[in-house]
């Protein structure tokens, strides 16, 4: 029998990547506009959803979650295939009720495969980094208790920022903590959030223009990396190919032979960031191997 099974959910940006993994499984979250459902990716990718929302600024997409169902059939399509184990990678739970439901259709499966639910307190291609690293462990054999116990500290070794250009739609859609006292003059500022370590979006600073945010940003990794070893950097926007190219070139410059990873923010995550945004994350790997 085949062994243990990673089910992603495309909140982690996967589909942009050039990932061909045979023990890799997708579930999808949905994006509603206007009077449409469409699953992330398959049926709206990047590129058409951000021009979609850059010309009716009026328009608030929504989100919503895999349903019970649809990752319960996952659960048996992989049990049917053979293996033994799954491991289902989640966005953060406090950002999306993904978890949550993966945890109700895991309990509540009828079949013989162990399942168990990580929830990543992560987001965007930094959660995606995480499947690829529980893949990597499953390609050399570590058993699932290693696999959760590895993830479960990647998870927290990590610095995770991002500017966005309007904090709109994050605000109507209910998932930036701590907003009040950061609103005000909010039109004129370009803020710089961070995922904390509970995955929450929270404020981190108040910057005037993008330009400086995007040095701010920058500025802070940068500090940070110079005491640290052993790392991964991820990269990711809502289509602002400029910043995006200022803070990947300033990054890589510092630090050129280190591994990276970098892809588009997919729309169920755009649905909350907006257009223009502009994200960066580093994981500590020695920290996440234990050994500090």
């Amino acid at each position: 029998m085949k062994k243990t099974a990673v089910i992603a959910v495309s909140t982690g940006c996967l589909d942009y990547l050039d990932i061909n993994h045979d023990n890799l499984y997708m579930v999808r979250c949905k994006i509603v506009l206007r009077d449409d459902t469409y699953d992330d990716y398959t049926e709206i990718k990047a590129d058409d959803f951000y021009q979609t929302i850059k010309q009716d600024t009026s328009l608030v997409p929504t989100s919503s979650m895999p349903s019970i169902g649809e990752i319960t059939q996952t659960f048996e399509q992989i049990e049917s295939a053979g293996y033994e184990s799954a491991i289902l990678i989640s966005i953060s739970s406090q950002l999306s009720g993904t978890f949550q439901t993966a945890q109700m259709a895991a309990n509540s499966y009828e079949g013989n495969l162990n399942i168990q639910v990580l929830d990543t307190k992560n987001a965007a291609i930094s959660e995606g980094f995480i499947s690829l690293e529980a893949l990597r462990l499953i390609d050399e054999g570590a058993s699932v208790t290693d696999i959760m116990a590895y993830l479960s500290r990647l998870s927290l070794a990590r610095r995770q920022y991002f500017m966005v250009d309007n904090l709109r739609l994050l605000v109507k859609n209910g998932r930036l903590s701590g907003a009040k006292g950061f609103m005000g003059r909010m039109l004129k500022m370009k803020p710089i959030l961070q995922v904390n370590d509970e995955g929450k979006i929270v404020p981190f600073e108040k910057v005037r223009t993008q330009n400086k945010a995007l040095e701010k940003m920058v500025d802070t990794i940068l500090d940070d990396l110079a005491t640290v070893d052993d790392f991964v950097v991820t990269y990711d926007t809502s289509d602002n190919k400029e910043g995006f190219e200022y803070v990947f070139n300033r990054i890589e410059k510092h630090y050129p032979n280190h591994r990276y990873y970098a892809a588009p923010i997919t729309p169920v995550i755009g649905a909350h960031t907006g257009a223009g945004t502009v994200g960066v994350a580093y994981f500590d790997l020695a920290k996440a191997r234990g050994e500090k």
